[in-house]
């Protein structure tokens, strides 16, 4: 049975809607099978196909929002049920964190609400939402999920959705939106139920974040070389630790510690 806990923020009331859905039928056994286009016609057969993998994936139900969202994915993109089991099982926002650092989690609660309501959350809003999480297993989602209940996210719905788009192309192609995509992303999280993770797995699919990741990742490799070899990459190095960077997601400080390896560095110190 659902609780619910109402949180006071200084003329803001913070609705903590109650704790997670306890645990669902028993999971399926084996890995289901995508299902074709023609069998997922039916709308009732969709909405089981999507509470089937959740009650699979995270041991619950999906909330109303969640149906809308990868009932429409099934619909305009030809998403399965793996579709959907992959994109559950990738997402950092769905995680338990009762076994993370009580740091880790506050910031995970301070980043949700600067997106969401464009401040610090205060004192008795972090430690409702870091015991939801510790004790309840609530994850980054419901936090999220929960804040937007919230009459203070009322005012300020548009104005989220703006700095999820923002923050989602300055980290993935390293520019501010132009008109044209601020507006059909603020249209897909306004009305069809996106997120940031939504958003930033649409903008890593288009030939612009290619071509941005490729010299971004030979940036960070021609800095490495010059900050440790104290020289210019040569050809098969820059094929090289290009590949482990687009490939591996390893930073500068990881090329930097591999060349260090190197026995050209080596022989650079005797």
């Amino acid at each position: 049975m659902k609780t619910s806990l109402v949180v006071a923020v200084g003329m803001t009331c913070l609705a903590l809607s109650g704790g997670r859905v306890s645990a669902a039928p028993a999971p399926v056994n084996g890995s289901v099978s995508a299902l074709s286009a023609r069998s997922m016609s039916s709308p009732d057969r969709r909405d089981d196909a999507i509470r089937r993998v959740f009650r699979d994936v995270l041991r619950r139900d999906p909330s109303n929002s969640e149906l809308r969202r990868y009932r429409r994915l099934m619909e305009d993109e030809g998403w399965t049920e793996s579709d959907i089991r992959r994109d559950l099982r990738s997402r950092d926002d769905y995680r338990d964190h009762r076994e993370t650092r009580p740091g880790d989690i506050d910031r995970i609660i301070r980043r949700a609400y600067q997106d969401i309501l464009d401040r610090d959350p205060d004192a008795e809003g972090q430690r409702a939402y870091r015991r939801a999480m510790i004790d309840k297993g609530w994850t980054e989602r419901d936090v999220r999920d929960d804040l937007r209940k919230s009459p203070e996210y009322a005012k300020h719905q548009r104005e989220s959705a703006a700095r999820i788009v923002r923050r989602a192309y300055l980290d993935v192609l390293g520019r501010e939106p132009d008109t044209q995509g601020l507006a059909t992303y603020l249209n897909r999280i306004l009305r069809d139920d996106w997120d940031e993770h939504d958003v930033r797995e649409a903008l890593e699919k288009s030939p612009e974040y290619r071509r941005y990741s490729r010299e971004r990742a030979e940036r960070i490799v021609r800095d490495a070389y010059r900050n440790v070899l104290k020289r210019e990459v040569d050809e098969a190095g820059l094929r090289n630790y290009v590949e482990r960077v687009l490939r591996d997601r390893w930073t500068q400080e990881q090329v930097e510690r591999e060349l260090r390896r190197s026995a050209e560095y080596r022989n650079m110190k005797k």
